[in-house]
């Protein structure tokens, strides 16, 4: 009796399909790859269990497909920005600020907020800290007098950062370099209060520039009347200075005059002292020849003058000096 003879096996047709196999190939190897970029940080879980010890840096890195599953985290510097926040002073009245934190996830705290804050892989920076920052920052507020607000803006970021930075360090590891008070908006009630104090200094400033503009007009037609006084007492002393060396000058000239008449004289006494016919020289001297005039007519009397010789010679007198 013959032997059956039996089937042989057959490979599965996809094998068969080069094509295909080659597809899924490249399928399974896409999906066990993961790329992680330079500003994150990744950690990858499989079936509900954190498998890598350390966070992934950037780069490609390797999974197995349709299991492992990727969490990935933005470490690099980043800014949060939180809006309209109404805080409380110490005397009753509230400010709406706005302030934006520059913080950065250092990379011992990435699998903390990854696997142990909120939802695995789903940590919310906004949901977390932004009621801390809200908290912080009334603290801060509520020992500040609303008027030295604007002045003390620097002292009171600073509080405000230092209180926010060590509470997340504390909580959630993260890294508080900078906080900024970006915007102060102040209630209507004091708004309106400061702009009636600010216009009462400005009107006490402007009465205050009115009298002071008022005392240096009067200054000026002071020191204008004062110079014109001196200008006069000037020009008066001037005058009289002048009137007196005038007059010492005329007096002066009198006395000249008087010294040199009176030498004069002196000499002619002298002249006439020494030499007595001189007189009837100098008659003779100043006669013009013609007869002088009487009652009787133009036939007067014919003088005759007594002119005796010289016994001595006349000496002209000399001169005063």
């Amino acid at each position: 009796m013959p032997l059956l003879a039996l089937p042989r096996p057959q490979a599965p047709a996809w094998l068969k399909k080069p094509i295909l196999f080659l597809l899924i190939l490249a399928v399974l190897l896409w999906l066990s790859l993961f790329v992680v970029e330079p500003t994150e940080m990744a950690g990858v879980r499989r079936l509900g269990v954190v498998t890598s010890r350390e966070p992934f840096g950037p780069g490609i890195h390797l999974k197995l497909p349709l299991i492992d599953q990727v969490d990935r985290i933005q470490v690099s510097l980043d800014i949060l920005r939180v809006q309209d926040m109404t805080m409380y002073t110490v005397d009753n009245q509230w400010v709406k600020i706005s302030v934006g934190m520059t913080y950065r996830i250092p990379t011992a705290a990435v699998f903390r907020l990854l696997y142990q804050v909120g939802r695995s892989g789903n940590f919310s920076i906004r949901e977390n800290v932004e009621p801390i920052i809200a908290d912080r920052a009334m603290r801060v507020f509520a020992r500040r007098n609303t008027i030295k607000i604007s002045e003390e803006r620097e002292v009171i970021a600073n509080e405000i950062r230092q209180a926010v930075s060590i509470r997340l360090a504390e909580l959630f590891g993260l890294e508080i370099i900078d906080l900024q008070i970006a915007k102060i908006e102040y209630s209507p009630t004091f708004a309106a209060s400061v702009e009636a104090a600010v216009k009462a200094k400005n009107d006490a400033v402007a009465a205050e520039n009115t009298v002071n503009r008022i005392r240096f007009e009067a200054e000026q037609v002071r020191v204008r009347a004062q110079g014109e006084t001196d200008a006069a007492v000037i020009q008066a002393e001037g005058q009289k200075r002048s009137a007196i060396i005038r007059a010492q000058g005329e007096a002066e000239a009198v006395r000249l005059i008087g010294e040199a008449q009176a030498l004069n004289l002196r000499a002619r006494g002298e002249a006439v002292a020494s030499h007595p016919q001189i007189v009837q020289l100098v008659t003779a001297d100043r006669w013009n020849g013609a007869l002088p005039l009487t009652l009787l007519g133009e036939h007067g009397a014919l003088p005759f003058l007594n002119i005796s010789p010289p016994s001595t010679v006349i000496k002209a007198p000399d001169k005063a000096p």
